[in-house]
């Protein structure tokens, strides 16, 4: 709710307490204006509409609560009565920053977004808190995208807030301008002059490992995330990068190690476990590999990706009916590949199922039609069917695309040169290509 500080949650509380007996100590302006930005940031409009009235009476010259009024009637959207409130109280010719923020939202509210934001930086001058304005403007130009002018004001906010641990929030709007604008060495630089300030600071480092990475300089990169997970072990997102690091250059053990290390119970990813199947098989760790592709389902069952992996793994283990379901699986989704259909096959047939074998080659010649190696599987099932017709008609489709095919057919299917209804056929075929 925006709200931590337990001194103004019990000052709100202490009010209520007191409107519902009837009553009302004195409150200051300050308390009041705690108990209304506080019903502001809740939604509680009702309720800050009733503590106005109360406040008003209370202290009827008070400017702050008068601009307490105008911030009610633009949160309820009546725009021309908060309006009508600002006319009136820049009348006074006071200066004051908190209406020309109001002026700004309700400029850029009805998309004079270019008038809003010099109000803001009217605002900006006058307010003594300037990094409460520096938000407006930062989230005004991320909404526009204008990334660059983001920019100069996450840096103005961190140089006004110098005194101050550095905000993870604005780490993030800064990294994520820098990245849209493609700007990976000015980022480099800039969060690199910022661990000079904060040198255990893991964001920051994880932030320009991300850069380098994103200029291919994947030493620096390594060496970045290095950093931030010796700032802090447990930065899962870091130790997860390493991994990737280390997978891209076939360090199988490494990467397997920083991939466990960035399993978090916090924020489970089914792709990590993913990650860590693969090693694992590829490692020759097939119990594990299963284990782990298992785990990546449960946490995100719409990854078709795993299934395949799960469906070859399962199929390696001679497992072929759990494979099968795998596979049937993807194929609902339409998720496979090329190379996925002659696995899928090859379960298929060692189950004696056939007939579904043949149907899924059909569903993969419409799919992938300029592939005459699933055409030439499909002909020598389609002959294994007695279907010689159907067969023939594919093996002239997969001859046309390519000349090497009758040879090809005779390697997949030796025997088939003893039954003399396809030996015919591949005679005939032959003696058409001569």
């Amino acid at each position: 709710m925006g709200f931590d500080e337990n001194d103004i949650v019990h000052l709100v509380q202490q009010y209520e307490a007191a409107f519902h007996t009837g009553k009302l100590p004195y409150f200051d302006v300050e308390d009041l204006e705690m108990i209304l930005e506080y019903y502001l940031d809740t939604g509680s409009y009702s309720e800050m509409r009733r503590g106005l009235q109360y406040a008003l009476d209370l202290h009827p010259k008070s400017m702050a609560l008068k601009i307490k009024e105008v911030q009610l009637d633009i949160a309820t959207r009546d725009y021309s009565r908060a309006e009508a409130r600002l006319t009136y109280l820049e009348s006074l010719n006071v200066n004051n920053a908190e209406l020309s923020i109001a002026r700004a939202t309700i400029l850029m509210q009805r998309g004079e977004m270019s008038k809003g934001l010099k109000m803001l930086d009217q605002a900006l001058e006058l307010a003594e808190d300037k990094v409460e304005v520096l938000h407006l403007i930062i989230d005004a130009h991320l909404n526009q995208g204008n990334y660059g002018k983001a920019i100069d004001a996450l840096l103005m906010t961190i140089e006004e807030q110098n005194d101050e641990p550095l905000d993870e929030a604005t780490i993030y709007q800064l990294a994520m301008s820098l990245d849209f604008t493609n700007a990976f060495e000015r980022g480099i630089e800039v969060f690199t002059g910022l661990t000079q300030k904060e040198p255990y600071n893991a964001l920051l480092w994880y932030q320009i490992g991300a850069f380098q990475l994103r200029m291919n300089k994947e030493k620096k990169a390594l060496e970045a995330f290095e950093w931030a997970v010796l700032a802090e072990d447990d930065f899962h997102a870091a130790h997860f990068e390493i991994g990737r690091i280390h997978e891209r250059n076939e360090r199988l053990i490494d990467a397997l190690a920083s991939y466990r290390q960035s399993v978090s119970d916090d924020v489970p990813s089914g792709y990590i476990h993913f990650r860590i199947a693969m090693i694992e098989q590829e490692l020759g760790s097939l119990n594990e590999a299963l284990r782990e592709f298992n785990l990546a389902i449960d946490l995100e069952p719409d990854m078709d990706d795993v299934y395949l992996e799960r469906a070859g793994l399962l199929s390696e283990l001679e497992r072929f009916k759990e494979a099968v379901l795998d596979f049937e699986r993807v194929w609902l989704e339409e998720a496979y590949g090329e190379d996925d259909v002659l696995d899928f096959v090859e379960c298929l047939i060692e189950l004696d199922n056939l007939e579904r074998a043949v149907e899924v080659l059909y569903e993969a010649v419409g799919r992938f039609p300029e592939n005459h190696i699933i055409k030439l599987v499909l002909a020598g099932y389609l002959f294994a069917l007695d279907d010689y017709t159907a067969g023939e008609a594919i093996m002239i489709e997969a001859f046309k695309q390519e000349p090497t095919a009758l040879v090809l057919f005779k390697e997949y299917f030796p025997g088939f040169n003893e039954i003399s209804a396809v030996s015919n056929i591949l005679a005939r075929l032959s003696k058409n290509l001569e």
